[in-house]
């Protein structure tokens, strides 16, 4: 799958990502909040892509033109759609920038109706991005996750969504 929103290309996540993965992924900032463990080497990132490939997950790598902006999460369920979004932080406001786009490109799908994500309590940054990018607060679910990052016990998120109407 490709798809071009604006100024950026969105498509599915390949091997040749690896080492831009393996970049992501291995920053400690940028894998804090998530529910994966740090990646220590490439390799680690070719066996991350390889269990994505036969996931419901679909992972789907962010360009700008020739640069790598991260990778964007998505799982359908029935009506509704829920998504992840990891940045590599070398663009300033990409993620409220191109959440919104993405966002209405997820809903030209008739049959979803909804698009949500989960956020951690702490994660000041996600929240912000999540909310610029037209979410609603939903509530807090108690010990919803793990981020391995964290803690090996299950952590408290923020439900955020975007309905359609």
């Amino acid at each position: 799958m490709i798809a071009q929103l604006g100024r950026f290309t969105v498509r599915d996540v390949s091997i040749w990502d690896a080492p831009d993965i393996f970049a992501l992924f291995s920053n400690p900032e940028t894998v804090r909040y998530m529910g994966l463990g740090r990646l220590q080497t490439v390799e680690d990132a070719y066996d991350l892509i390889a269990r994505y490939r036969t996931s419901s997950s679909k992972w789907l790598s962010i360009w700008e033109g020739p640069k790598f902006l991260g990778i964007v999460g998505l799982e359908i369920k029935g009506h509704q759609a829920t998504l992840t979004l990891a940045s590599n932080g070398i663009r300033r406001g990409f993620g409220r920038e191109f959440g919104k786009p993405f966002v209405q490109w997820i809903f030209t799908h008739p049959q979803i109706w909804r698009v949500w994500s989960y956020v951690h309590v702490d994660n000041i940054p996600g929240q912000r991005v999540t909310e610029r990018s037209g979410a609603v607060k939903e509530g807090r679910l108690r010990r919803f996750e793990f981020f391995p990052n964290i803690s090996e016990e299950p952590q408290y998120v923020y439900v955020y969504s975007i309905i359609r109407g």
